[in-house]
């Protein structure tokens, strides 16, 4: 039996930077993955699908090449070229990530844990092969799986789940796409791009409902203007197949039939070993864990998606660096000063055409929190580099608190929105308040300065401002 100080279950971008991070400490570390190193994000998820996401950019740019004075281009997507680019891009990564495993002399054991018990204070891992492992610290980083409706399968042929509509190397000439989350919509918005006949089927009032009101009616705007059709306040009774494609029949009444169908309704944690006696804590699915990534087992850590705290894969990293951090106080006698995860101050970022990024309190949020608020705005329409870019669709917008002025929201729809959130993110989790801005100098011409008049504006003060 192979001994580790610490076994990380899963091989996602947190379990993986945590066992980078954890050698940088001098700590034996093993990661037991039942796929590549990488997780959903770098082979499934966040990788391939922002290199969709490029080319859709840029072949939307090239359509509007007569506002820039060139000559028009007629031009049909060659996708199996795409889908190409972008297999090529996650392999490159991946390999990067591997290479970084065996220059450190990470062992990466291709398994999938089944059960875990304690032996004399060890923890002992069984993967589905039978091989066992021996730790004294456990980090579970399983991830999440898409969820599905009742009586409705994902068989990744006619009905896909996100990593199957990855795998797909022609465009269908339809798709619905049933859930009008982040991962919905950042799928409807590509394959609209390249021609497919998209519309979204949307159980609540709003697509993108966990995002600020006025962001999400925006993105509405912009994609009934692609004429992608929304559904909202409607589910999905029930899907058929049929010579024609796929039926659905929805609760007010109405079918729609589609070549494709889309399931993206959430993720479920992976949260199935057997701890063989040993109560491991959770709460609807999830691992619970404290503000420091404990569970309720010693020396038993959880991150990612199985906690269900924020399933982003930033969250899982930070969850994952303040694990090992932990960890190296417990081994080496280390000193790292910790702190707790604010996961509302973690920016969140939608790869849609407009893009999205939020960060912080909606406005909702913070006056229900707050009581009096105070809203900044800006337009990119009167951004000088967003029209020079001819990308002047959608606005930045700021909250901060009416009392002592600490900024505690930004909201951006508009050109490279998942960029500049990143700004709102320092300024939010430093706690600034609206007098310490004032010294920040942004630089022109840039996109930033829609930030600086929206904070600006917070006072009244913005410039530029119709």
């Amino acid at each position: 039996m192979d001994k580790y100080q610490v076994v990380i279950i899963g091989g996602g971008p947190g379990g993986y930077e945590t066992a980078i991070r954890l050698s940088q400490y001098g700590i034996n570390v093993a990661v037991l993955e039942a796929n590549r190193i990488g997780g959903i994000c770098l082979n499934w998820g966040c990788i391939p699908t922002k290199a969709l996401v490029k080319t859709a950019e840029l072949y939307n740019e090239i359509k509007e090449l007569e506002a820039f004075g060139l000559p028009t281009l007629e031009m049909i997507p060659d996708y199996s070229k795409i889908y190409e680019r972008k297999n090529k891009i996650v392999e490159q990564l991946v390999s990067g990530i591997e290479y970084l495993f065996r220059k450190r002399k990470i062992p990466v054991i291709n398994g999938k844990a089944t059960t875990i018990r304690n032996e004399d204070g060890h923890y002992i891992i069984t993967t589905e092969a039978g091989n066992e492992l021996s730790a004294d610290h456990l980090i579970v980083a399983t991830g999440s799986s898409p969820k599905t409706l009742p009586g409705i399968e994902i068989d990744e042929q006619d009905i896909l789940s996100s990593t199957g509509i990855l795998q797909l190397d022609q465009l269908p000439e339809s798709l619905a796409v049933i859930g009008g989350g982040v991962i919905g919509c950042e799928f409807a918005s590509i394959f609209s791009t390249f021609g497919v006949d998209v519309q979204i089927i949307e159980f609540l009032p709003r697509i993108i409902a966990l995002e600020d009101e006025e962001i999400s009616k925006r993105l509405s705007m912009a994609f009934k203007k692609s004429k992608i059709k929304l559904n909202t306040g409607v589910g999905v009774q029930s899907a058929q197949k049929t010579p024609d494609g796929v039926e659905l029949a929805l609760t007010d009444g109405s079918k729609v039939t589609v070549e494709k169908v889309l399931m993206s309704v959430g993720r479920a944690p992976n949260n199935n070993i057997d701890w063989q006696g040993m109560e491991l804590k959770s709460e609807r699915g999830a691992i619970w864990i404290d503000d420091m990534m404990r569970t309720s087992l010693p020396n038993v850590y959880a991150i990612g998606d199985v906690t269900a705290k924020l399933q982003l894969a930033h969250t899982a990293s930070k969850q994952g660096l303040i694990v090992a951090d932990l960890i190296d106080n417990a081994i080496n006698n280390k000193s790292h000063h910790l702190e707790p995860l604010i996961y509302e101050n973690i920016p969140r970022c939608t790869f849609t055409h407009p893009e999205i990024g939020s960060v912080g309190l909606s406005e909702k949020e913070a006056q229900d929190r707050y009581g009096e608020i105070l809203t900044g705005r800006f337009p990119f329409t009167a951004n000088g580099k967003a029209m020079a870019m001819s990308n002047t669709f959608g606005f930045v917008k700021t909250i901060a608190r009416a009392d002592n002025g600490e900024l505690v929201g930004m909201h951006i729809i508009g050109p490279q929105a998942a960029e500049l959130i990143a700004q709102g993110g320092i300024l939010i989790s430093l706690k600034c308040k609206i007098e310490q801005l004032e010294p920040i100098v942004f630089a022109h011409p840039t996109l930033s300065e829609a930030l600086k008049e929206a904070l600006e504006d917070l006072r009244g003060l913005s410039i530029h401002k119709i």
